[in-house]
């Protein structure tokens, strides 16, 4: 149901993305600590790394392939419906990355064992943050490390010129922006004029009304607020493609 083992192309892309850091110049490999703070060495090796260890490239790559072993298991267990090389390798290389703990309870498990294959790339790119300063901030490095997972995942799929494949559609477009109408520059471009003008009849008013100075200030509290609303209004729309 499953390939034997994650192709060459499946480490390659486990290998560029994890680095060989802390080469020394003797060629000596020594362990670090991850932005995570965990101690590491060669191709992303956590198991029994300590401070001050050192390995040869050797011993980085055979620890690699014990750990990419160790992961391509954790996806056998938990992945019950079939799965191509393509899909295999791309599943192996996020385990790999994320933990087996974190693939058990994912999103993505759930929905690939229900056999919801097209969901698998767009539920790899939800996994793109890391912590920051304590905050959840999406990163270029784990963004681009998706988008290759989904790619391999994908490319074992039908296209159009493949028997049973799917049909493409000759007519595409962007979504549609939003009418002005709907936008509330329009309302506080409106609060804004009719404050004003009512301002102007309650000076017009002053003999006969006696609190005419407190509606011109009231009247002048929502002609500034609705300038303010038709500004901020306006930037947004400018963001959602009115123009």
């Amino acid at each position: 149901m499953h390939p034997q083992a994650v192709s060459q192309e499946g480490v390659d892309l486990i290998k560029r993305f994890e680095g060989l850091h802390k080469v020394q110049p003797d060629g000596m490999i020594s362990s670090y600590r991850c932005p995570a703070n965990r101690w590491t060495i060669g191709f992303g090796s956590c198991k029994g790394v300590r401070s001050g260890m050192k390995i040869t490239k050797e011993e980085a790559e055979l620890r690699l392939l014990n750990d990419i072993r160790e992961h391509a298991d954790i996806v056998k267990q938990y992945v019950t419906v079939p799965l191509t090389q393509g899909q295999f390798d791309s599943l192996v290389s996020f385990v790999f990355n994320l933990g087996g703990g974190n693939f058990r309870s994912s999103s993505l498990l759930r929905l690939l064992n229900q056999g919801k294959y097209d969901d698998v790339p767009e539920q790899l790119m939800r996994w793109n943050k890391a912590r920051v300063n304590g905050q959840l901030t999406p990163l270029k490095g784990l963004t681009r490390r998706r988008s290759a997972e989904a790619a391999i995942f994908s490319s074992d799929a039908k296209l159009p010129a493949d028997d049973g494949g799917p049909v493409a559609p000759q007519k595409i477009s962007a979504a549609a922006p939003k009418p002005l109408a709907k936008s509330k520059t329009m309302a506080g471009v409106g609060i804004a004029g009719a404050a004003t003008g009512l301002n102007e009849m309650a000076g017009q008013l002053q003999g006969l009304v006696a609190y005419a100075e407190s509606l011109k200030l009231i009247f002048l509290l929502c002609a500034v607020g609705g300038i303010a609303l038709a500004a901020y209004a306006r930037f947004k729309d400018h963001k959602e493609g009115v123009h």
